[in-house]
């Protein structure tokens, strides 16, 4: 069966679709070096700057989550990022002084025009 799409159609969809992020963001990775005393210390490097972006709320419902005997609320986000954006679980994403740390990153997709991962907020 033939390709549907050419490289070239592909590539000008993908351009098409990154013109519409509405955003730009920094992708952060997390490192872990040892302190002074043998200790872990987490660091975050960052891997990306101004990468365009576009984040949207993925459903009005919100997950409970059992923390610490607490019970509290963390609402569901998308962030959408160019194709070939690499984010692993893990990772975090700022967007305009909002942190959001990635719980999954979907790219398994086929015929993918952009990257996209699922995040929640980090409060401060």
């Amino acid at each position: 069966m033939p390709d549907l799409l050419s490289a070239l159609d592909l590539a000008q969809m993908r351009a098409d679709l990154t013109a519409t992020l509405d955003a730009t963001c920094a992708i952060l990775a997390p490192s872990s070096s040892l302190d002074g005393l043998g200790e872990s210390v987490l660091a975050w490097s960052t891997v990306g700057t101004a990468v365009p972006c576009r984040l949207r709320q993925t459903s009005n419902v919100v997950d409970l989550l059992l923390e610490t005997g607490q019970i509290t609320t963390a609402a569901n986000w998308t962030v959408t990022l160019p194709f070939g954006a690499s984010v692993a679980p893990g990772a975090r994403i700022v967007i305009d002084d909002t942190t959001y740390e990635v719980k999954q990153s979907w790219d398994e997709e086929t015929w993918k025009l952009a990257s996209r991962a699922d995040v929640v907020r980090i409060e401060a």
